[in-house]
């Protein structure tokens, strides 16, 4: 598993395709009735970039080395890395519901807002801010009671009380692979490069 994050370019382009898959069973009775079955409880999502250029500066940090160089880091589709979206939504969230106290539970998965659904979070880079609400009040955890990881999951030293609401304030990722292990990048002046497509799939974790 790799954490490191898709670098931000100058030359991404509309348009952005971001394309949420589901699985759903479909059968028919014999009298023409049809039941659906929904199997996912959130999508998975397919992001389709497009660099209309690609500086070419003959150095290591230009854009077309930084692209290609982060491609051939990961081995095409062969690790993960961490994206967030700079034209499509906010990765920020601010005092986010992400969990209950039932009194026995120690972990719990950060959560991100999309209209009027929560999505669990598998990225985030840097520790986040936890509040615990019992009653009225609402204050920050201390970070010396629980841990977190850069897959999103909180794991309290001692079980939050029950009726006790979670939330966190922080930048969430989408925790991604490259669909496939090759990318046409073209030169097409000298000095700079485009890549038409790039496509990236998100993933779940357990």
């Amino acid at each position: 598993m790799s954490d490191l994050i898709f670098p931000t370019l100058k030359g991404l382009t509309y348009p952005i395709g971001k394309v949420p898959h589901w699985n759903t069973l479909q059968n028919q009775t014999i009298s023409g009735v049809k039941k659906f079955l929904q199997l996912y409880s959130y999508p998975y999502y397919e992001i389709k970039l497009s660099f209309s250029y690609l500086g070419d500066d003959n150095d290591r940090t230009d854009d077309i080395h930084t692209l290609m160089g982060f491609f051939n880091q990961l081995g095409g589709a062969g690790q993960d890395f961490l994206f967030a979206d700079p034209f499509f939504e906010p990765n920020g969230v601010d005092n986010l519901p992400f969990g209950e106290g039932d009194g026995t539970s120690t972990s719990f998965r950060l959560l991100r807002r999309f209209g009027d659904t929560n999505e669990p979070v598998f990225g985030i880079a840097d520790a986040p801010t936890i509040y615990r609400k019992a009653g009225s009040e609402t204050v920050v955890v201390p970070d010396s009671e629980y841990t977190w990881d850069k897959t999103g999951l909180i794991t309290f030293n001692s079980p939050p009380a029950t009726g006790t609401i979670l939330s966190w304030s922080g930048n969430w990722f989408y925790r991604c692979h490259f669909q496939a292990d090759e990318a046409e990048f073209q030169q097409i002046f000298q000095g700079g490069w485009e890549l038409e497509e790039l496509i990236l799939e998100t993933i779940k974790l357990e």
